[in-house]
């Protein structure tokens, strides 16, 4: 019995090893498969790691994802497109920017939806936000709510803007740093975004810095996709959505979108109930789509002026829930893209004085008894303040990257000109625009590494080749609040530069790799000081 039983003991131990052996084999093998996609068909991609593709640097801390696209962006620049592999994923990187207008313009119908797609199923309150909605649905979310982003609303919600950035400069005005201590700049440009998206989002009026443990401000922190748990949970569901969704994984924890959806509601509510007073917000906007009141805006033609008459008809098509997650999606879309936009601009400022006094020169030709109605008008004419934001978009664009997923087989055409190889990928093929490298392209951008707002002076926008400059994507699933964001961003900086000036004590410049967006390693330290 006791050589049985020891028998027993042995053949089991070989069982198990076998069953181990077998699997590691199969998962390798099945990666292996994966990772041939793109050089079986003949498309230039960097070396991959098994199961983490080209991401190898970026899971482990080493490498913003936006430096990932670039190695490859930098090592194929006779390609028109190149792959990379986003863990087992095959992406796909245009490079050719004719190519970027056939993905993202001509056959828009084609790529219609984003990579990643998280459903209501997963998280009942990300899943209906406009940018994981597809097709039908997503048309008719975006003409409801493109009214809140025309420039008749901007315009009436910049005293809101104003409001916030003056709460800023007080602050800056009290004794702890009237001196120009050296400070990290995320710690102001933060909370006057959260004020700001509180105020035209939810129509709540908070001041962040006097307090910064309001609700609402711990909220957006929790919210935002800034960390690299975060970042990891959208990798997650763009590879192992299944298991993603039996993990009962969140992007916004379940308590935070209780909490949000009340706040939403109690707003939307009291609107509704006319117990309290209209402002000119997000919030108002849905009211009066509901109510039939919006007037047809088409004071500048463009894409965000259109149709207010028709999303009053479809506005009641959507649930509160639905509404609150674009309300919600204001945090997620723009809490850091904003603050970062403002940051990199002082940053810039501070390593370009030349640049700074010019437009410290330029805002003080404005009258200093302006009225705040009036303020609108004022930054919008401030041509050299429109110069240099510009640039700070080519150089530190909101998001390095934007993803999009075919709907259909697709043929990409020849791999570099006068190639055989082309690329005709069946539906589910993933593509990454690669904003960051093209912006920084020595092919469309003379120098491309320096800051240099000429490149957008009046006279010398037309030379710049199209699809080159994509801050914000491009295409019918351009960013839809982009007005908004600069706009809440010159405002700003109007009101910080007319009494401050900013340097910085070194420049370094490395990315945080395990940042969303793009910012610096050692965080925006700057000194704030006052002017004569």
């Amino acid at each position: 019995l006791p050589k049985y039983q020891c028998f027993n003991r042995i053949y089991r131990t070989l069982v198990m090893w076998w069953l181990v052996l077998l699997t590691v084999t199969f998962l390798f093998y099945y990666s292996w498969k994966r990772l041939r996609y793109f050089s079986s068909r003949g498309v230039r991609t960097l070396p991959p790691t098994p199961f983490l593709g080209n991401l190898t640097a970026v899971t482990f801390g080493r490498q913003n994802f936006v430096e990932a696209i670039a190695a490859g962006y930098d090592a194929f620049k006779d390609q028109r497109y190149f792959g990379l592999y986003q863990y087992l994923v095959p992406t796909l990187i245009p490079r050719d920017p004719e190519l970027i207008r056939q993905i993202m313009v001509r056959d828009f119908h084609v790529f219609a939806d984003r990579g990643v797609h998280i459903g209501i199923d997963c998280d009942p309150l990300f899943g209906r936000n406009i940018i994981m909605l597809g097709g039908a649905k997503w048309k008719t979310m975006r003409l409801a709510i493109t009214p809140a982003f025309s420039a008749a609303r901007c315009r009436s919600m910049t005293p809101l803007m104003a409001e916030c950035a003056r709460a800023v400069v007080e602050f800056l005005q009290t004794d702890i740093h009237k001196e120009g201590k050296l400070i990290d700049t995320d710690n102001i440009t933060t909370p006057y975004v959260n004020d700001v998206i509180a105020s035209c989002a939810f129509g709540f009026a908070v001041n962040s810095l006097q307090n910064p443990n309001n609700c609402i401000y711990k909220l957006s922190q929790r919210a935002v996709v800034q960390d690299t748990a975060q970042v990891m949970k959208f990798f997650g569901y763009e590879n192992i959505p299944s298991l993603m969704k039996l993990l009962d994984v969140k992007i916004i924890p379940k308590s935070d979108a209780r909490l949000f959806s009340e706040l939403f509601m109690a707003a939307l509510k009291a609107r509704r109930e006319k117990s309290a007073e209209p402002r000119p917000d997000f919030i108002q906007t849905l009211v009066d789509a509901a109510q039939g009141k919006l007037k047809q805006e088409m004071e500048d033609g463009d894409a965000n002026n259109n149709n207010e008459a028709s999303a009053t008809k479809i506005i009641e098509k959507f649930s509160d829930e639905d509404l609150v997650a674009q309300a919600v999606l204001f945090y997620i879309a723009g809490y850091d893209t904003t603050a970062n936009l403002i940051n990199y601009f002082m940053y810039e400022m501070a390593a370009n004085p030349h640049v700074q006094d010019r437009l410290h020169e330029e805002i003080d030709r404005v009258p200093g008894d302006y009225e705040a109605k009036d303020l609108y008008d004022i930054v919008q004419n401030l041509e050299y303040l429109e110069m240099c934001v510009c640039e700070v978009l080519r150089l530190w664009p909101l998001v390095g990257s934007a993803d999009r997923r075919s709907v259909a087989t697709y043929d990409f055409g020849p791999t570099h000109p006068g190639s055989t190889d082309r690329l005709i990928a069946p539906p589910g093929i993933h593509v990454w625009l690669p904003i960051y490298s093209i912006h920084r392209d020595e092919k469309y951008w003379p120098n491309p590494n320096d800051y240099d707002p000429e490149r957008f002076a009046p006279g010398k926008k037309a030379d710049i080749i199209p699809y080159t400059y994509i801050p914000f994507g491009t295409g019918p699933r351009h960013c839809i609040g982009s007005r908004f964001a600069v706009l809440a961003a010159k405002v700003f900086l109007f009101q910080l530069f007319r009494k401050y000036k900013t340097n910085m004590p070194q420049d370094s410049r490395r990315l945080c790799p395990r940042a969303f967006v793009l910012r610096p390693a050692n965080g925006f330290k700057l000194n704030i000081m006052p002017r004569n």
